[in-house]
């Protein structure tokens, strides 16, 4: 009987289709998206199980035949130069027949590639970090987040998951665990609690084991590097074969600083730490050859480790050890041989070839570096003591670790914008003296749901908005409606439109120099990350993508009712810093991330309204982010009135004359906002009024 994948049957008539994870992913979700959150669990659980089942078969088969190799009986005579392809052609044999007694005939293999990225990059776990929350299973939901996030360590709302789940009752920190923990990280964690405990046969019996378990996932990894490849051109049989070996070539090199994170933390110096160990267990058994054999290897991987040249002198002055027992071991010459040689080739192609400037960026550092441990060995005069640095194997909750903010490097804070006829970045507008004074007025006249709850540009849709923060603001008529109240001074208003006309002029010099446009709307605008828990997923935005001028829907942008499709351009200016997320992003027609914009005092993207500049705010994950918003028509029709009426206050007041009080009702009717509103905000607010007019 073949042997079936997860969630697979047999059949003795007609073979039933079988669900991949690529086809339980989507499943899982759809559940999510719907609410059915135990299924979400069960279906993305049951993915995750057959991605691992699919990949473990299809690794062991490739390493399997990759063992055999040389010893495929050759059917050629007389062409030598053709054997490495005759040895390709039995391999992949080989690994078809390995497949195929283990994978059902009616699964299918071909899975699209984001698919596969979103499973190599766990992505599955953040979905159901979310669906275990949702169905009361905390314990699982923490697990969740923390493996995704030590995958992930950019992660921020998920950091703020994993905050949350930790403060649970139900969750205890100290068995929180990376859900894709690999076995050597596992066997080598073993191994330095049995340092700790002093039971050296016991760490001799881990740190071999954990070795092992270690090359094994290296030679993995490696074998699974043999994988598609879009060059992006259709060159001739050699220049694809090279092109295709030199790609899984960087690949295989990568793949042991892809192993060396444990849950979250790196370990640039990992295989030789192994060897570190080992020599001082051996040595405390009364093993010196085995001993002096590991201080070899080490040194043999390590060669400048200054306390291991100290190890190695004590050996042979005080042990008597003899020279040849300090040769490495077999596995770490061939480890080193095989590196030298891949990367003598890869300096070769490198150094040769003319690469275009995609592929200079994109290629991956060097996996290997001869640096010295930072693990510390004493020589004591009288004794050897070879002890480990104690602050360097202190054992701590993996989730406690992976909380700590200093523990991540963060990526430096750089816009990545590509400038075009449709979308323009411009810095430094105004100074961080007017930011101020604009973040001021926000302070003090900005409410909650302004601009999109019960006022004129409420048109009945959806909350873009998620409901993990708070969107506060004022627009123009209101501000002026305070002024007129009495209770603000004038002058705020007065700054409000200075600032707005320079948007505009700059909007217009920049997208539309040749026609005036006309402001439709104005909005300062404040997003808050609200206090306390929050839990939300890595898709969840701040404010969701859309365009300004019409809605998407699936396969357009809708210009119709209730959208506002008299919008031609649209501009935001960023007022502060003081905040982590909020990250303005464009995206293409599929929502994927084409810019990314770092908001910060004076800066100002102007863009054109319609789906070509299809924009949203990544997710505020502490602190408040305020913007100046405006939006333009090329038809003045369309201007915004209360611009007109709170010059027209602002002139009265200039000549000391009190205001009619048709601008009031202008304004009101406008703004539908009143004076019972605006004094409950002030009282809110704190607002101390400068006198009525």
């Amino acid at each position: 009987a073949t042997t079936q994948g997860y969630g697979q049957k047999q059949s003795q008539t007609q073979p039933e289709k079988v669900k991949n994870f690529e086809d339980l992913y989507s499943e899982g979700k759809e559940a999510y998206l719907d609410n059915n959150f135990k299924d979400c669990v069960t279906t993305i659980e049951a993915a995750i199980k057959d991605f691992k089942f699919y990949t473990d078969t299809v690794s062991k088969c490739k390493l399997k035949c990759s063992r055999k190799s040389e010893m495929f009986p050759s059917v050629l005579k007389h062409s030598p130069e053709i054997v490495p392809f005759e040895k390709l052609i039995h391999e992949t044999l080989c690994v078809m027949k390995c497949k195929q007694k283990t994978l059902s005939k009616t699964r299918v293999e071909n899975i699209e590639e984001k698919t596969r990225t979103d499973f190599e990059t766990k992505k599955p776990y953040d979905f159901l970090q979310l669906c275990y929350y949702q169905t009361g299973d905390h314990q699982n939901a923490a697990n969740a987040a923390f493996t995704n996030l030590v995958y992930n360590s950019d992660h921020e709302a998920m950091r703020e998951n994993l905050k949350f789940y930790m403060a649970l009752p139900e969750v205890d920190e100290n068995i929180v665990k990376n859900l894709e923990s690999p076995d050597y990280v596992e066997q080598y964690l073993v191994g330095t609690d049995h340092y700790r405990g002093e039971d050296w046969e016991k760490l001799i019996e881990t740190m071999e084991e954990a070795l092992k378990e270690y090359l094994l996932a290296e030679e993995l990894c490696r074998v699974n590097c043999d994988k598609p490849f879009d060059m992006g051109w259709y060159p001739d049989f050699k220049s694809s074969v090279a092109n295709h070996f030199t790609f899984c070539l960087k690949c295989k090199m990568n793949c042991a600083q892809n192993l060396n994170n444990f849950n979250g933390e790196y370990m640039d110096d990992l295989l030789p730490s192994f060897y570190h160990y080992l020599q001082f267990a051996y040595y405390k058994v009364g093993k010196v050859e085995a001993a002096a054999q590991c201080t070899g290897t080490y040194l043999y991987l390590n060669p400048d480790q200054e306390d291991m040249k100290g190890n190695a002198v004590y050996y042979k002055e005080v042990e008597g050890v003899n020279e040849k027992w300090f040769l490495p071991r077999e596995e770490a010459v061939a480890y080193v041989e095989r590196d030298q040689d891949e990367q003598a080739l890869l300096d070769f192609i490198e150094n040769n070839y003319i690469f275009d400037e995609k592929e200079e960026d994109s290629e991956p550092e060097r996996s290997l570096e001869n640096n010295s441990s930072e693990n510390a060995v004493d020589l004591d005069a009288d004794e050897f003591v070879a002890k480990i640095s104690t602050n360097t194997h202190q054992r701590k909750s993996n989730a406690m670790k992976v909380l700590d903010m200093n523990h991540w490097d963060f990526p430096e804070e750089k816009d990545f914008f590509t400038e075009t006829a449709t979308k323009k970045l411009v810095p430094d507008i105004i100074s961080s003296k007017q930011c101020q004074e604009l973040l001021d007025i926000a302070q003090l006249v900005a409410h909650s749901g302004d601009g999109y709850i019960n006022t004129p540009m409420d048109r009945g849709l959806d909350n873009p908005h998620t409901g993990s923060e708070l969107l506060k603001g004022i627009t123009i008529g209101k501000l002026a409606l305070f002024v007129y109240y009495g209770l603000v001074d004038w002058r705020y208003l007065e700054t409000l439109l200075e600032n707005a006309e320079i948007m505009r002029t700059e909007t217009q010099e920049r997208l539309s120099p040749d026609e005036t446009i006309y402001s439709t709307y104005t909005h300062l605008v404040c997003r808050i990350a609200k206090p306390g828990p929050k839990v939300r997923s890595q898709t969840e935005m701040s404010h969701a993508f859309h365009a300004d001028n019409c809605q998407l829907k699936k396969n357009e942008c809708d210009p119709s009712p209730p959208a506002y499709s008299y919008r031609d351009y649209s501009a935001l200016l960023y007022l502060n810093r003081e905040f982590s997320g909020g990250n303005l992003v464009f995206a293409d027609s599929k929502l994927e991330i084409t810019d990314t914009v770092f908001p910060q005092c004076g800066k100002m993207v102007v863009f054109t309204s319609g789906p070509e500049s299809i924009h949203g705010v990544k997710p505020i994950i502490t602190g408040e982010r305020c913007t100046l918003a405006m939006w333009y028509s090329l038809d003045k029709t369309f201007e915004e009135p209360e611009i007109g009426l709170a010059r027209k206050l602002i002139d009265f007041i200039k000549a000391d004359e009190t205001p009619p009080e048709v601008i009031k009702e202008s304004l009101e009717d406008l703004t539908m906002f009143d004076e019972k509103q605006a004094k409950a905000i002030a009282v809110a607010n704190g607002i101390k009024k400068p006198g009525h007019f």
